[in-house]
């Protein structure tokens, strides 16, 4: 009984498949991630959990953050995330946020974005990089989801979802994920999102304003080193008692570090240097 053999060219075709395909895998680029953010200020301890990862580690300043990475803040802690597109997050103590989408068209500028927050507060300050109506950057709780467009304010995700708009031109769109209701939040105001109940919304008060801001503040456990001069004449001294995360335009202990400057961010206020495009009184 004769053998099934193969012909030659049939040889010889798998043979060429074999050495395409080496070719095309050694030759074919790697897509590298493109950071979204990376944390520029750090009050106590925060950590960072990738895609693949089994647990948190460890999280320092100047570690860049990807798209579908999440970031927790612990106890008495505080961090500062500046977003390729120069938008800002302030992530109180005992936070975490998932970045789940964070997208740039190919002019770089941001295409839309969404952070789910899994418990806490934040303060928020986005960017408005279109002029498109539409809401391109988006923060989801346990009941609300928020559009944002140059907005300055703060998500609280709690029972009820508390979002308060401190400052902006533009507006919040907000839906209640569990009725499918939605308004359109203008700024002093803030509403809150219970289950299945209508949304409910209030002014912000400048005591209630004062306590938000104030919930983005920390006490170091021991003040900085104090530099005097020597006599004549005694320089005073001055003690610091915290640093301020609050409003990222303006340092809250020291007024003479109120500044833009580039390295702002290396002083104690721990205040990173902000474009003009955060200058929310400019006309966009």
């Amino acid at each position: 009984m004769p053998r099934n053999r193969k012909s030659p060219s049939w040889w010889l075709t798998l043979v060429l498949c074999g050495v395409i395909c080496l070719a095309t895998s050694r030759t074919a680029p790697t897509q590298e991630r493109q950071p979204a953010a990376e944390l520029i200020a750090l009050v106590g301890t925060a950590e960072i959990k990738s895609p693949g990862d089994a647990k948190f580690r460890p999280a320092k300043l100047k570690d860049k953050l990807y798209q579908q990475d999440q970031i927790r803040t612990l106890a008495d802690s505080r961090a500062k995330l500046f977003f390729t597109d120069e938008s800002i997050l302030v992530l109180s103590d005992n936070t975490s946020i998932d970045i789940a989408k964070f997208q740039l068209n190919p002019q770089g500028g941001r295409q839309s974005a969404l952070m789910k927050m899994l418990q806490g507060s934040l303060r928020f300050i986005v960017t408005k990089v279109s002029s498109v109506d539409k809401p391109d950057f988006e923060i989801e709780g346990k009941t609300a989801v928020m559009g944002i467009r140059g907005t300055d304010g703060i998500f609280e995700s709690r029972s009820p979802d508390n979002i308060y708009f401190l400052s902006g031109r533009s507006i919040l769109a907000i839906l209640n994920k569990t009725t499918g209701q939605t308004l359109n939040l203008t700024p002093n105001n803030f509403v809150s999102s219970l289950p299945g109940q209508p949304l409910r919304t209030g002014v912000i008060t400048p005591e209630m304003r004062n306590r938000l801001i104030g919930g983005f503040q920390v006490s170091l456990n021991s003040p900085p080193p104090l530099v005097t001069q020597p006599p004549p004449p005694p320089q005073p001294i001055v003690r610091y008692t915290g640093l301020s995360l609050g409003n990222p335009l303006i340092s809250q202990t020291n007024p003479a570090l109120n500044t833009l400057s580039p390295g702002a961010q290396g002083n104690n206020t721990l205040l990173a240097p902000l474009p003009a495009v955060h200058d929310l009184a400019r006309p966009r």
